[in-house]
């Protein structure tokens, strides 16, 4: 099964739209989930899933309930650098959990947990499935990204004092983006031995307002990254997926 994880219904309405077989189900009586076929792989959505805190423990919850392969973190995303433009698509190559900061009582770094990686890097099989078929599919930019998920939704430069150094945040100067539900994703997917990756589009950025107009400015946006990642799930289908990310 493939389970895909969005932040609002919007994220997962258009893999909801072209399900077969689709049935309902729900997690701890408070969470829907939606099950279906889409190609010959049977997907997973599940939306509403806010903050770093509630996406480990839910995806920790599918991974043990369901035969999980791969986990898909949809929606959209803010720029830190300023390498990004509106609708762009950001696919992790690595992950960082951004409020983490254990440094002053642990050997850890900041935005590690203590014997876990400083950073969760995406499986490469996964990744070149995903960029395969948006090459092949899509006419959007897409890039690799770092991620730095957070809790908070960041929106001033000012919040991220003690954190951002210049231009650069956590060592990372290109290609920078926030976004506040894939760290707990990654960790969950790390602790199962579970493949993932986060595709999202940039739909804001530091300092300025994100309002009705921006949404609509990057609707189709949503919709396009979205078939480019059925298309992928549908080349899955046709080849084995190597399991296992470390």
């Amino acid at each position: 099964m493939i389970l895909i994880v969005g932040s609002s219904h919007d994220d997962i309405l258009y893999f909801e739209s072209i399900m077969t077989s689709r049935r309902s189900e729900k997690l701890f009586d408070t969470f829907d989930l939606t099950i279906g076929n889409i190609f010959n792989q049977e997907v997973m959505l599940v939306d509403n899933i806010h903050t770093n805190n509630l996406s480990s423990a839910i995806v920790t919850a599918l991974i043990a309930k369901y035969y999980v392969i791969l986990v898909f973190v949809v929606g959209r995303c803010g720029a830190f650098s300023k390498d990004w433009k509106l609708g762009e698509f950001a696919l992790s190559k690595r992950i960082i959990m951004g409020d983490v900061d254990v440094s002053p009582d642990t050997d850890a770094f900041l935005g590690q947990i203590p014997g876990f990686p400083q950073y969760y890097s995406t499986q490469e099989d996964v990744y070149g499935y995903l960029t395969g078929s948006f090459g092949k599919r899509i006419n959007s930019d897409f890039y690799p990204a770092t991620y730095v998920s957070t809790n908070a939704v960041y929106t001033s430069s000012n919040e991220l004092r003690g954190l951002a150094h210049n231009d650069s945040l956590f060592g990372a100067e290109k290609r920078v983006v926030f976004d506040n539900n894939a760290a707990g994703v990654a960790l969950a997917c790390h602790l199962a031995h579970v493949p993932y990756i986060a595709a999202k589009v940039v739909s804001r950025f530091l300092d300025k307002p994100y309002d009705v107009n921006v949404y609509a400015a990057t609707l189709g946006k949503y919709i396009e990254l979205d078939r480019g990642i059925v298309a992928t799930i549908g080349d899955i289908g046709r080849n084995d997926l190597l399991g296992g990310n470390n």
